[in-house]
């Protein structure tokens, strides 16, 4: 519960730009809510889109949201 309280901020910060804050995602921007993934919505798959980003307008956001503890955050944020 920690990990998603705290994914929830980080996303809130670095992520809703784009994807809205309900996660809906906006204009060119995938929903993240609909679980209907580009890439697919396991937890490794959501894991490697934050870290490496992907081809378009998404860059790596690792080093924005803290390393590996704060993707893991969003992952668990993402995923409840």
């Amino acid at each position: 519960p920690q990990a998603v309280t705290m994914g929830q901020r980080l996303f809130a910060n670095n992520c809703a730009q784009c994807h809205g804050a309900d996660a809906r995602g906006g204009p060119g921007f995938p929903n993240l809510a609909d679980h209907d993934w580009l890439y697919g919505g396991d937890p490794d798959t959501i894991k490697t889109s934050i870290l490496n980003g992907r081809a378009g307008v998404m860059p790596p956001f690792a080093p924005a949201i803290g390393g590996d503890e704060g993707v893991e955050q969003v992952v668990a944020y993402v995923l409840s």
